[in-house]
């Protein structure tokens, strides 16, 4: 039948005339022109009567609420229909809902059934997740050995897929499945970045900036860093913001490094939400502003930096870019001790010691200040010495004190020096 006559039975309904090769030809003909509805129409037709390919087509206009209005349960449903029918990238895709829980019931194990299916037909897709399955430990018992199998395979042919060189890559730079061979694991890495994955382009940077692999290298780093930076990766623009800061591998430029660290920052990196915070705290880059590094500082600390809760702690202890309040500084001063940062322990001490936001209580002091000590904190020290030669919570011990101040003399505590020349 020419194309024109199959086109007029179209427009005049005659469906039941279409052979079922040229009905998917006009349901692809009328997708390509943006009649979503009509490739619905021609799709759903062909499902009737089971087949795959319009299937397959019909579950992706489901999932993505294309000429009907999106259903994750219908697209899971024709997916599974087609994988049935031994459609490969059907399989794979019913797999995926299985694995996130798209439409059905988040079941590992069938995932890696359908990812099974579709990896012994060639679908490199399916062979790169049904390798992070093995990878995991999801839906099979965790296997690094077949992870590498399934991972090596993804990556054969014209197409290799560039998460499983990464992978690969992870593999052997920790050791997984295989011996621990950093320069093998750069070799996967390279093959990744250069295909165009930035997670590896970061990754390559920290191996170029640490040595793992390879020789030392900070131009290098700086090279795959901004690579992909550029492209948006929050990891690479804080480490590049970095190198900026400090100079490794560039030329100081500190407003370039508040350029990165503030599009990583938006992107919601904490480690950059912190940095812009010292950035405007020391007026680095930019002009100095408490009330701007009081807000970076509270945002990285609430979304967990532990060094920022520290720093708003201070902030509040202070009244730089926030009203003082000791009682805010001794609650971040809290949270920042429990997760082991040594200058919230010590500021602790302070705060029990002087009746800061907090009744004094020379005992409670003296534990946070040998909490921060045990760390090796000079000024924690120098603190304890003091407790034990004028006899605050603890009996007066003048040897006790001389070998405390001592400790913090060693460390280059100019106060624990002065102190010292007075006893000894």
């Amino acid at each position: 039948m020419a194309k024109k006559e199959v086109l007029e039975n179209k427009v005049l309904g005659n469906n039941e005339e279409l052979t079922l090769e040229q009905k998917y030809a006009l349901a692809k003909e009328c997708f390509a022109k943006e009649d979503y509805e009509g490739a619905v129409t021609y799709f759903e037709q062909l499902a009737k009567v089971h087949n795959a390919d319009a299937e397959f087509e019909l579950a992706g206009l489901y999932a993505a609420g294309i000429g009907v209005a999106k259903d994750e349960k219908k697209a899971a449903y024709y997916y599974e229909l087609a994988a049935m029918l031994e459609h490969a990238e059907a399989q794979n895709a019913i797999a995926d809902c299985f694995y996130y829980g798209q439409g059905v019931p988040r079941n590992y194990n069938k995932a890696v059934y359908w990812y099974r299916q579709a990896a012994n037909k060639g679908n490199l897709y399916a062979t790169e997740s049904l390798a992070n399955c093995y990878y995991r430990g999801e839906g099979v018992v965790q296997n690094y050995e077949l992870a590498i199998k399934y991972f090596q395979i993804a990556t054969e042919g014209d197409s290799p897929c560039v998460w499983a060189l990464y992978n690969l890559g992870e593999c052997y730079f920790y050791g997984k499945g295989t011996q621990k061979d950093e320069a093998k694991a750069v070799e996967y890495y390279t093959l990744a970045a250069e295909k165009g994955n930035m997670l590896a382009a970061s990754t390559l940077g920290d191996c170029y900036a640490y040595g793992n692999g390879v020789k030392k290298d900070f131009s290098e780093a700086v090279k795959w860093y901004t690579k992909a930076a550029d492209a948006g990766n929050e990891w690479a623009q804080n480490k590049l913001a970095n190198c900026y800061y400090y100079g490794d591998g560039v030329e100081p430029d500190e407003t370039k490094a508040l350029e990165y660290f503030t599009l990583s920052a938006e992107a919601g990196n904490k480690n950059s939400m912190s940095r812009m915070g010292d950035c405007y705290y020391y007026g680095r880059g930019t002009e100095q502003n408490y009330e701007k590094a009081f807000e970076w500082y509270q945002k990285a600390a609430l979304a967990g930096h532990n060094i920022s809760k520290y720093n708003l702690g201070n902030c509040y202890f202070n009244g730089n870019g926030v009203e003082q309040n000791y009682e805010e500084a001794l609650k971040w001063y809290q949270e920042a001790a429990e997760q082991n940062i040594e200058g919230a322990m010590n500021r602790l001490g302070d705060c029990y010691q002087y009746g800061y936001g907090v009744e004094i209580d020379y005992s409670k002091s003296l534990e946070w200040y040998q909490k921060a000590a045990d760390k090796g904190n000079a000024w924690a020290q120098d603190m304890i010495g003091s407790f034990y030669e004028y006899g605050k919570g603890v009996e007066k011990d003048l040897d006790k004190a001389i070998e405390c101040y001592q400790k913090a003399a060693d460390k280059g505590n100019k106060h624990a020096k002065g102190r010292l020349s007075r006893l000894v």
